[in-house]
């Protein structure tokens, strides 16, 4: 079971859906409308009650997005989504965006350190940019090697791997 209480990024805007709106908005997604999946980013617990009911026919609507959404946002919320769905080539595909879009890698790893640090968001997004400046790098570094290993979300995992890779040299002494 994934771990709906996690704490929240530090964003201002965050999409927090209700059961109501939820299926309004996979209505949509089924129809290959993103609402507002295409400028708002989601809470992790938004990411997690869509991954949780979402159809196939959906499920094919957050794979192309995640790959070919228009906006950064919609790309990134929706390999949210897919990373919180079973399987290897959904795994697969959250590797693959990762590695080859920067735009959604950036958001994905400012979101981590916003959800580990509760940094304001600004200074997760520079943080992303470039880990070193993260303030007390041993305190998250504990963190992010404990979720480098937490099967509950591929991009977690992922990310919690890039940014420790990256504070290696502040992690020195």
């Amino acid at each position: 079971m994934v771990d709906m209480w996690r704490k929240d990024i530090t964003h201002s805007n965050l999409l927090i859906l209700t059961k109501t709106s939820r299926a309004e908005l996979l209505a949509g997604v089924e129809q290959g409308d993103p609402g507002p999946l295409r400028n708002t980013p989601t809470a992790h617990r938004t990411d997690v009650s869509l991954g949780s009911v979402v159809s196939e026919k959906a499920a094919e609507w957050f794979r192309k997005w995640a790959v070919e959404g228009d906006t950064a946002t919609l790309r990134t919320n929706s390999l949210s989504v897919i990373a919180k769905l079973p399987g290897k080539e959904n795994a697969d595909l959250v590797v693959q965006v990762l590695e080859n879009d920067p735009k959604v890698r950036r958001l994905i790893v400012a979101s981590e350190i916003s959800r580990l640090t509760q940094l304001d968001w600004k200074l997760a997004l520079k943080g992303a940019d470039d880990p070193t400046t993260i303030p007390e790098p041993r305190k998250i570094a504990a963190k992010l090697a404990k979720g480098a290993i937490n099967p509950k979300g591929t991009e977690s995992r992922w990310a919690s791997t890039y940014v420790l890779t990256r504070l290696v040299p502040c992690l020195g002494r």
